[in-house]
């Protein structure tokens, strides 16, 4: 393989399977026919942070948007439990971050590491990065995680 010196560092390969259902808020949502019920997608960002919070090795997160709010919060859990089971290993782990480029709301990838690793201990062995689409159109609104290769 060409690059192959950069497995593990800047690519990894996803062979594993998708944890429980692929997720959508509002669940059932095709099916409805009003508008759904207030707080009807509250377990979405802990999953997404229970997704997380699995990494061993390597995990990518791509969004269009970086976490806010309850995302950001359940983000920094699933980061901060990474980073105490990281302390033990030889080998860093890597936590990769993607978002999109939305014309008028730039992203500011430093502002993000400093709230995903506010009050964290810095003897982790964690490589966290993250990165912003910064030319043309990106993706949709669809948030993807990737984990280890086991877990998408």
């Amino acid at each position: 393989i060409k690059h192959s010196w950069h497995h593990h560092a800047l690519w990894n390969v996803t062979s594993g399977r998708v944890v429980g259902e692929l997720h959508q808020t509002p669940t059932n949502g095709w099916n409805l026919i009003d508008d759904p019920v207030e707080g009807h997608s509250n377990w979405f960002p802990e999953k997404m942070g229970e997704i997380v919070s699995r990494t061993e090795f390597w995990c990518d997160v791509l969004s269009l948007t970086p976490p806010l709010g309850v995302f950001m919060e359940e983000m920094r859990k699933a980061v901060a439990i990474v980073v105490e089971r990281s302390k033990s290993r030889m080998h860093p782990v890597i936590i990769r971050m993607m978002f999109a480029n939305i014309v008028g709301a730039p992203v500011n990838c430093g502002k993000i590491v400093k709230k995903l690793t506010k009050d964290l201990p810095e003897d982790g062995n964690v490589h966290l990065w993250v990165g912003a689409w910064r030319q043309g159109v990106s993706w949709n609104h669809a948030k993807i995680i990737a984990v280890d290769g086991k877990y998408l």
